[in-house]
């Protein structure tokens, strides 16, 4: 019986990783907000995968997915260039974003996180610094 009971508390622990930050997959979607109305390139990068550049519209959206890692370092960085522009930001990373469907919209200022729980891009954050 206490085998069984040790078993199932395994499984539990098991099921809740995977189903949680490490090994869920995570989605990110990049939305042009740019004003006045301008396209953007991005393009997108972590340690490990390129995900090359885009081009996009006012208003038109990229996204990728992927797994973060059990050691919770993942990050993706992108650069974002539109005219008399260049930009750079950490679109995710691990420690910092809590959220399966992350959801970005581009401005000017710097790119705001979508707040599921107010409905509204209220995330904000500043462009990276520039080196």
């Amino acid at each position: 019986m206490d085998k069984l009971i040790i078993l199932l508390l395994i499984f539990a622990l098991i099921s809740t990783i995977c189903e949680g930050k490490f090994w869920g997959i995570t989605h990110v979607k990049i939305i042009n907000g740019l004003e006045p109305p301008a396209d953007v390139t991005v393009h997108c990068k972590s340690k490990d995968d390129d995900l090359g550049a885009r081009q996009l519209q006012y208003n038109a959206s990229f996204q990728f997915q992927f797994r973060p890692n059990f050691w919770g370092s993942t990050q993706f960085y992108c650069s974002f260039v539109w005219p008399k522009q260049i930009q750079w930001f950490d679109i995710f990373k691990h420690s910092r974003d809590d959220c399966k469907f992350c959801t970005w919209i581009v401005k000017t200022g710097g790119p705001c996180m979508y707040n599921y729980t107010s409905e509204s891009f209220d995330q904000c954050h500043p462009w990276n610094k520039k080196i």
